[in-house]
């Protein structure tokens, strides 16, 4: 059996009683069913909280778990709630309702936790200390009704330059250990999945997106690590210069690491946040791992990225950080789009595994993959390749055809990636199920519904994968 296959699928996309997919059951018959079918790789998306328009790429907090990935069935299996009612099924998650959803039944277990707190919780405490700014940084949102934090008042933005790591507000006791609470059940349900891969020998490759947002505790708590003015505003920003496919660029409007000073304490704030990441799974793939080479930064004030420039990144210095405390991990290297030598110099030195698109590569013969490579069809950002197909015009159809000859183009496409040389294959779920463009991931460029809402609706889904080992 060849072992370099694997299948893409989101956390929430798995199917589940309770809106959204999460750590229970669901998650374990997934990965029993790949894994009967051959597959040795399962890869996901962040699991960190999601942020503006539902992204998981743009989260609160590096480290935190989404709360909405809680198994409530196993909350009334250890006791802590008597029963839960099923929320309606459908292939779209409802962010907002899901949480309203869990969060009173989150409550409700936290309230019984408190009378009889679960063995082990003090060393979660202690060994995750990143737990008290990210609940105290949650609760001040809260109050500040979802400002960013550098408009908060002198006392909330400083907070921890006055206080101990593990000092809560008076008053905000209750609140905030609830919040801790959530984070020490998901990361016990995440760890109890990660132990049932490694028993069954199902390698999970995890992602980590290169930028942090303005509006989180990673940001809030290192300030003088982003280029920021006196007021704690962004003077420049992250995105791409404009090229073939966008005439004013793409402006994603995150602050920009100031790898300068950074450079002085050996890149500490950024070692831990991959370095952490990475300790989670098998393999972290690096989103936008060419800025680690070149990133471009564009002016705050600016409504797209028509002037935006590129710098030289960490390279080297930051890679050797890294792996001098993290000599261990393995990670995979997001090198898309038109790059730089450079970059692939840098990922190259390190012998990092790139990726390999087909929806991108297929209409040049000359183009073929590596077996230092990841392959896969599409990306969720991607269309799913039916739909991809079911959109292309006639001149692309003819060439495919004259290329591969007649017949079903979906699987003269399908089997051509499968045969690629690689490093790894991963195939999204919803091309094994051969599902057209409402299964879509994700567009990018666009901001919210119904980006990252496609989900499975039960387990039908097992019997409808008709590609596979």
């Amino acid at each position: 059996m060849n072992d370099k296959y694997g299948v893409l699928l989101a956390i929430s996309s798995l199917p589940g009683d309770h809106g959204i997919g999460d750590f229970g059951q669901a998650a374990y018959t997934f990965a029993d069913t790949i894994k009967a079918k051959g597959y040795k790789y399962w890869q996901i998306l962040p699991i960190n909280p999601v942020g503006p328009g539902n992204s998981p790429y743009i989260s609160v907090c590096s480290e935190a778990i989404e709360p909405r990935y809680i198994d409530l069935n196993w909350l009334v299996k250890k006791g802590l709630l008597n029963s839960v009612k099923k929320y309606p099924s459908g292939d779209k998650v409802d962010y907002q309702k899901v949480w309203e959803f869990k969060k009173t039944y989150l409550m409700r277990a936290f309230i019984n936790f408190k009378k009889h707190p679960f063995r082990g919780y003090k060393k979660f405490l202690k060994e995750n200390q990143w737990v008290y700014p990210y609940a105290v940084f949650t609760y001040f949102r809260g109050v500040n009704n979802f400002a960013i934090w550098n408009s908060w008042n002198p006392e909330m933005k400083f907070y921890y330059d006055n206080h101990a790591i593990n000092e809560i507000p008076k008053g905000a006791e209750n609140e905030c250990e609830f919040y801790i609470f959530c984070q020490f059940i998901a990361k016990l349900q995440y760890e109890a999945l990660r132990d049932y891969l490694k028993k069954i020998d199902l390698k999970l490759i995890a992602d980590c997106p290169f930028y942090v947002g303005i509006d989180s505790t990673d940001c809030w708590l290192n300030k003088d690590q982003f280029v920021m003015n006196e007021h704690y505003e962004p003077t420049l920003v992250s995105g791409c210069p404009p090229d073939a496919f966008s005439d004013d660029g793409q402006l994603w409007g995150t602050p920009i690491f100031d790898f300068e000073k950074m450079q002085k304490d050996n890149f500490k704030f950024l070692v831990h946040r991959i370095g952490y990441l990475a300790s989670t799974c098998d393999y972290l793939r690096l989103d936008h791992f060419r800025a680690w080479d070149t990133y471009c930064v564009i002016p705050a004030t600016d409504e797209n990225a028509r002037r935006g420039e590129w710098k030289i990144g960490p390279r080297t210095k930051f890679f050797d950080s890294l792996f001098a405390a993290y000599p261990d991990i393995n990670v995979i290297a997001e090198d898309l789009g038109e790059l730089f030598q450079s970059v692939h110099d840098l990922r190259d030195y390190y012998e990092f595994p790139g990726m390999y698109i087909t929806q991108f590569t297929i209409f040049d013969e000359w183009c073929k993959s590596k077996d230092t490579q990841i392959v896969y069809p599409g990306t969720h950002d991607n269309d799913t390749l039916q739909g991809w197909i079911n959109n292309l015009d006639e001149n692309a159809i003819s060439f495919l055809k004259r290329r591969f000859g007649e017949g079903d183009l979906f699987e003269l496409i399908f089997d051509f990636t499968w045969e690629m040389d690689s490093y790894m294959t991963i195939f999204p779920l919803q091309d094994l199920m051969r599902l057209d463009t409402s299964a879509r991931m994700n567009l990018p460029g666009t901001v919210g519904s119904p980006n990252w809402e496609w989900k499975l609706v039960d387990s039908s889904y097992i019997k409808k994968i008709k590609y596979g080992l």
